[in-house]
């Protein structure tokens, strides 16, 4: 920080008082020192100064010159708000759009002024913003930036980051930086599939832009030294703010990062943060200035970023004291104090103008800090600034200064009293004055001197009003008496006396003799001591007074003589104090009157130019001796130079051998005595008729510039000019007076200035000037007007068809000859050497016609092209911003989605062409077949950047394209991608199952694949469903699975019931899941043997010879086919052991009765059942015994047919037992 010290002044030295000056001037706003606008919205701005009451507005070029109407272009309000109306390019004019301004506001406090203020208009222009393609290694940073156009980088800014159009939020591994940078860390293979966009935002045309699609490419870590990615550069930042000094790099193993401040480590500070996109430092202080080191080490090597930080604070001016009220003759120091960085410069300003140092005024200090005027006179009132400026920054202050009579006057004052020895008093005087009066205390016409007893203090208020206070201790008889005060500053003085008395014995101190001056007014005080008295009287030559008009004594003893005489109140008088009824005391004094010099009236006769001139200065009466001196306008005047001075007793003369001008001016005769100063002042006035100094003569003046008509007179009194104009180039018939506007107005030195020459400005001037002395003159001129080059016609927007001839036409007018250049963009156009180019130009009448042939237009054409019209006069330029149209190029496709039978896609139009998008068309086919078979999507929304793609078959290859339209027609095909559906359950069942009954426990199922076009993808398997169809099943398939092994399947299917129906189905199944069944379709197991023997199977014995042998039928279940029949088998068992032999006897019934069996003998039954397959388990061996019986009968045996359940109703069917 830079603290501008005072300047030390003399304690001598009156200082002058801050006041408020009642008028005041401010700044709403002065910080305002940019403002950038769209031209195609143009821009208020209002003044940043103001004043109270209401000041007087304006507006200034930064080069002084004040600004005037331009219509539709520019305009001033009445309320001083500076208007610049939107514009085409065409239009542009840098005075005007790109200029520094700056504004005033003026009151009677005085006149201040903004800073510059740089207006700058900016134009809508074509620009695109990319982003390439990036390559980092897995597990290290990546880092995408988005690329600006130099031309607009200003003014764009991104705004945010897309990755497949979805705005990035920073979190987790995507970081943005402050410069608009996209940081990726810990890159994973899965950041190649997406493409990043950065969308950028025009600061005054709103206007925003979206990158192309940026990919990255992740390569696997591979051994390598680091590589910076991100560095920083030297850079300026405002304290208080936040920067980001951006580094990170590549490498394997991954790079540590340290930072070096100066050379050293980092401090610690918590407002350094370290971060992945490198070091932020926030609420920066001068102290971070300096030099910053990023080093990047791996195992295998290092580099490293550096950058200077240099950390700026804002400049701030405060000037005091900010209002000051003094007086006339004063001093008056104004300081400057600054904050803020170094290498500033300070500008003095007062209402406005640049302040130079003169014989009053000096600009001190090692930066011209301090200010000060010595002997300020009135003319130095005003508003002072003090401006500091730092390459772009400018900061200033103001202070209003006044000045005025300050004569002192006593506004407050003590009164008489009385008094007891010893008893304190004191009084109090208070006066007022610019400068601030100092304040001095008398007693008895004695000064006090500062004592034990007597004491002084003296402050000042804060209006300004000085306080001043006598303070007696413990007094005696001898501090009685008048007291006065006198208030004195550099401008006058003022008193007031009264009379203290202090009780004790009255006395007189002796008079000290007066010296009065003759025509003023005198005080006489009677120097008494003492309290109480009972009169004081004065006398002059034994007569009491008063005894005339002039003398006046007062009730405290003092006599005052008004307009003293010489003759008549010089003398002695006696001042006589009545202490008792018969005792009087008295003091005498003798008054002398002194005669101050009287100067006899004179005066300065009219002259002329070369004459001789004498003027007496007698001085009728005064004391001698007299000295007479003369002064010309506060100038001492020594004779010599053709001015010579004669001096007497009482009269000097002034001689003049030649008059001239420069004798002109105020004269003063000084005549002065022992008694006073006098002086008389006259006016010397030369008169001289008006001459031309400058003669106008004829001129030529150029079209839009500033043209000055020279004219310059002098003569006495200063002559009045006036200019007065005849239109036309004949002869001059009729002169008009010249209309003073603010395009045009007559300088000082009287010459005409036009701000803006007009063709209607043409034709003769007279430049006029009288005085009252002599005759008029007057002088003619004839103005011509060159026309500089000026485009008159041009298109300021065309549009062309990409391949097609285009013509640009430039018309221009002005002075012949004419050249008319062509640029695109800013490289001038040769077509000797760009053959597509082609220039003609043909002369038609008062203009120039320019023709820039495009053979064909390009894409790279649509840019701003400009024609230069050039003369002697001046150049023009004429901007046509051309637009190309053509077909768009192809939109940007995306796959975002695949299913089995559909696809998601995403796509994002680049150029449009420079021509609206009104739709789009997709088409897809298999990536098999050829265009011809295509499917198509058409007609599109222009509005949406997204389809599904629906209707795919599953685990099939698609080729997609697509195109964008625009009303100029259709573009390529996109880049044409391949995809791949995903699987999805087969469509279709297996083909031609058959069923073939294998055993009686197994069937075999045979089939074929489901149709090529229904298997949606590889058929990876089957699984075969059956179920048994008997009554009382459950009706619930049972599943088995098998792989797929080719066009045709066989599967056996075991362990099922014996002779039981069973229905099957078959379903195909890839890797998205399971198809249709086919229909059922039914088999039936083989039969088989019973597996269980007959249930209930009893045996009884009926006779010796005759048993009956009856059993139920075995469960259905276990039949295992077709019941046929039952077989029983016995064998008889004798007693030695021996079988007998075993028979067996078929039937279908279950009842059979046995005949001719052996008597009283053992048998062994078994029963079973059988069926077509075979004889089924035999029942557990049962025994019986036939009876003991003496009778033979013929054996046989019966069958019983009932059913069980019905024995006794079924008919007897009888077996005949054979034996052997």
């Amino acid at each position: 920080m830079w603290l501008v010290t005072f300047l030390l002044l003399l304690d001598s030295l009156h200082k002058a008082r801050p006041e408020d000056v009642g008028t005041s001037l401010y700044f709403v706003n002065d910080s305002l020192q940019q403002v950038t606008f769209s031209s195609s919205v143009g821009v208020v701005v209002p003044c940043p100064a103001a004043g109270s009451p209401s000041a007087a507005l304006r507006w200034y070029l930064a080069t002084g010159d004040d600004i005037y109407d331009v219509p539709h272009i520019r305009h001033v309000h009445a309320n001083g708000t500076l208007q610049l109306y939107p514009f085409s390019p065409s239009a542009f004019n840098s005075f005007i759009h790109d200029n520094d301004y700056f504004c005033t506001a003026e009151n009677a406090a005085g006149k201040i002024r903004s800073p510059n203020i740089r207006v700058k208009a900016v134009f809508r222009e074509p620009y695109t913003v990319r982003v390439e393609d990036q390559r980092s290694m897995r597990g290290n940073v990546a880092v995408f930036k988005c690329l600006i156009p130099s031309s607009v980088q200003e003014y764009v800014s991104v705004v945010s980051w897309e990755k497949d159009t979805v705005s990035i939020i920073p979190e987790n591994r995507f970081f943005i930086t402050y410069h608009g940078g996209l940081y990726i860390s810990d890159v994973q293979k899965e950041d190649a599939l997406s493409t990043y966009r950065c969308i950028t935002k025009h600061k005054y045309s709103g206007e925003t832009r979206q990158s192309n699609g940026a990919r990255l490419s992740v390569t696997d870590p591979a051994e390598s030294i680091p590589t910076i990615l991100d560095g920083f550069h030297s850079q300026e930042v405002w304290a208080g703010h936040t920067v980001e000094l951006p580094c990170t790099a590549s490498g394997y193993p991954i790079p540590a990062i340290r930072w070096l401040k100066d050379g050293r480590p980092l401090p610690a500070d918590s407002r350094w943060t370290k971060r992945i996109t490198g070091l932020t430092i926030s609420d920066l202080r001068t102290e971070d200035s300096g030099t910053y080191i990023c080093e990047v080490t791996n195992t295998f090597g290092s580099a490293e970023a550096t950058g200077i930080l240099m950390v700026i604070d804002p400049l701030h001016v405060t000037l005091t004291p900010k209002k000051l009220k003094t007086g006339i003759g004063s001093t008056v120091i104004l300081s400057c104090a600054l904050t803020g960085s170094p290498e500033f410069s300070i500008r003095w300003y007062r209402n406005t103008e640049l302040v130079l140092p003169d014989e009053a005024i000096s600009i001190r200090g090692l930066s011209n800090e301090t200010l000060l005027i010595t002997s300020a006179q009135k003319s130095h009132s005003g508003a002072y600034q003090c401006f500091a400026t730092r390459k772009a920054q400018t900061a200033q202050d103001f202070a209003i200064i006044a000045l005025e009579d300050g004569t002192p006057r006593i506004v407050s004052s003590f009164s008489e009293k009385v008094v007891n020895p010893g008893e304190q008093f004191s009084l109090m005087c208070a006066a007022k004055g610019a400068p601030p009066p100092t304040v001095t205390w008398a007693l008895d016409d004695e000064p006090i001197m500062r004592d034990g007893s007597h004491r002084t203090n003296q402050y000042t208020m804060s209006d300004g009003t000085t306080i001043s206070h006598m303070n007696v201790t413990g007094p005696q008889i001898r501090d009685g008496g008048v007291y006065r005060c006198t208030a004195r500053n550099l401008v006058g003085s003022a008193e007031y006396q009264a009379r203290i008395n202090v009780r004790g014995p009255p006395s007189i101190r002796a008079m000290r003799n007066i010296t009065a001056v003759a025509g003023r007014d005198t005080l006489i005080n009677c120097r008494v001591i003492g309290y109480p008295y009972y009169s004081i009287k004065w006398y002059k030559d034994a007569l009491l007074l008063p005894d005339n008009h002039r003398q006046v004594v007062f009730e405290n003893g003092t006599l005052k003589l008004t307009d003293v005489q010489k003759g008549m109140d010089e003398g002695e008088y006696l001042c006589s104090v009545l202490i008792q009824p018969q005792l009087s005391i008295s003091q005498s004094v003798h008054v002398a009157v002194k005669v101050p010099p009287l100067i006899q009236p004179f005066e300065f006769p009219p002259a002329s130019i070369g004459q001789l001139l004498y003027i007496p200065c007698v001085v009728s009466s005064g004391d001698m001796p007299i000295r007479i001196t003369w002064r010309k306008d506060g100038q001492v005047i020594i004779s010599g130079s053709g001015v010579t001075i004669e001096s007497k007793e009482f009269m000097s003369s002034l001689q003049i051998s030649s008059v001239s001008l420069k004798h002109n001016g105020n004269y003063t005769c000084i005549a002065s005595n022992a008694a006073a100063t006098v002086s008389r002042e006259r006016q010397l006035i030369v008169r001289v008729p008006p001459r031309f100094v400058v003669q106008p003569n004829n001129q030529d003046g150029i079209y839009g510039k500033a043209g000055v008509l020279n004219c310059s007179v002098d003569g006495y009194p200063p002559p009045k000019v006036m200019w007065k104009h005849a239109k036309g180039s004949g002869n001059p018939q009729q002169y008009h007076p010249v209309p003073l506007t603010g395009r045009i107005q007559i300088l000082p030195n009287s010459s005409l200035l036009i701000r803006h020459v007009l063709e209607e400005d043409i034709g003769y001037y007279l430049c006029q000037a009288s005085n009252g002395v002599g005759t008029d003159i007057s002088k003619s001129m004839f103005l011509t007007v060159k026309i500089p080059a000026m485009i008159t016609s041009h298109p300021n927007t065309t549009i062309a068809i990409k391949g097609h001839a285009k013509e640009l036409n430039c018309t221009a007018r002005g002075e012949r000859p004419i050249i008319i250049r062509w640029e695109k963009g800013d490289t001038v156009i040769d077509p000797d050497r760009v053959m597509r180019y082609a220039i003609a130009t043909k002369d038609n009448g008062d203009e120039v016609v320019s023709t820039l042939k495009l053979k064909p237009a390009d894409r790279g054409d649509s840019v701003f092209f400009s024609c230069h019209a050039i003369n002697s006069y001046g150049e023009d330029r004429g901007l046509i911003q051309l637009t190309v149209q053509e077909p768009p190029d192809p939109p940007e496709l995306e796959i975002r989605e695949v299913k089995a039978r559909s696809m998601n896609l995403r796509w994002t139009q680049r150029f449009d062409g420079n021509s609206i998008i009104t739709g789009f068309d997709i088409e897809y086919k298999n990536k098999s077949d050829s265009w011809d078979f295509k499917q198509s999507t058409r007609n599109i929304s222009p509005t949406i950047n997204q389809a599904n793609i629906v209707d795919l078959h599953p685990a099939s290859v698609y080729s997609i394209r697509m195109y964008s339209f625009n009303k100029i027609g259709r573009s390529e095909p996109s880049k044409e991608l391949t995809i791949s559906t995903e699987e999805a359950a087969p469509d279709g069942p297996p083909m031609d199952v058959t069923l073939q009954p294998v055993t009686s426990q197994s069937i075999q199922v045979t089939w074929k694949a489901p149709k090529k076009e229904l298997q949606n993808g590889v058929i990876r398997g089957y699984q075969i469903g059956y179920r048994e169809n008997s009554p009382g099943s459950n009706g619930q398939y049972s599943i088995v699975e098998m792989k797929a092994t080719g066009d045709s399947e066989v599967y056996t299917l075991d362990n099922l019931k014996k002779f039981a129906q069973y229905g099957v189905v078959v379903q195909a199944f890839n890797r998205a899941g399971t198809g249709p069944s086919s229909s059922e379709i039914n088999a039936t197991t083989l039969e088989d043997v019973p597996s269980q023997p007959p249930e209930n199977v009893r045996a009884l014995s009926i006779t010796s010879d005759v048993a009956v042998i009856s059993w139920s039928e075995p469960p259905r279940s276990t039949l295992n086919g077709v019941l046929k029949g039952y077989r029983v088998i016995f064998w008889s068992l004798y007693v030695d052991g021996e079988w007998g032999e075993m028979q067996n006897i078929t039937t279908t019934r279950e009842r059979v009765e046995l005949r001719g069996m052996e008597k009283f003998t053992n048998y062994s039954v078994q029963v079973l059942a059988y069926t077509q397959a075979g004889d089924g388990v035999r029942s557990s061996v049962l025994y019986i015994q036939t009876k003991e019986d003496g009778l033979g009968w013929n054996l046989g045996f019966s069958i019983s047919n009932m059913l069980p359940g019905d024995a006794g109703n079924d008919p007897q069917t009888t077996f005949q037992v054979s034996r052997t």
